[in-house]
């Protein structure tokens, strides 16, 4: 079985490569136990959010730590930065269209609307999904699945 930490870095570097971040993006992947107590309020508090305000470096920017069980996969370009959670229960396939949905959606930001990865013939960015158990890139248009994310093992 491959090590969750080292299969998110990996899924990270072959979705910015696809986005065309690739080589050009910081990745640090923090895995945190289950068991470890969270800062933030249980899904039974009458009120669950979180909101990470802050450059580089400050406890609550891509250096601090994740308050959650999972993996968390951070990426930095220049002073930008998302932080995807990978929670422990997901399925390979769903972690990974996961992780390429919220990167996709950080790069067509940097971006300022391109559409990644274009979607052969259309205007609009391809989509992550999980078709027929495989996570794929899609046709919003035609769901069957265009191109496979990446094998899963």
């Amino acid at each position: 079985m491959t090590n969750p930490s080292t299969a998110a870095a990996d899924w990270a570097r072959t979705v910015l490569d696809r986005l065309g971040l690739g080589g050009r993006c910081r990745i640090d992947v923090t895995t945190v136990p289950e068991g470890r107590p969270s800062p933030l309020p249980g899904p039974d508090a009458p009120y669950h959010s979180a909101l990470t305000i802050g450059p580089p470096g400050e406890p609550d920017g891509p250096d601090g730590p994740p308050p959650e069980a999972g993996v968390h996969v951070t990426v930095t370009l220049d002073a930008e930065w998302t932080r995807v959670h990978l929670p422990p229960d997901l399925a390979p396939a769903d972690a990974l269209v996961l992780l390429a949905d919220r990167l996709q959606d950080w790069a067509i930001e940097l971006t300022h609307g391109a559409a990644l990865p274009p979607c052969p013939g259309h205007a609009h960015p391809m989509r992550a999904a999980v078709v027929d158990g495989a996570a794929v890139w899609c046709c919003p248009a035609r769901p069957e699945g265009t191109g496979t994310l990446l094998p899963i093992a």
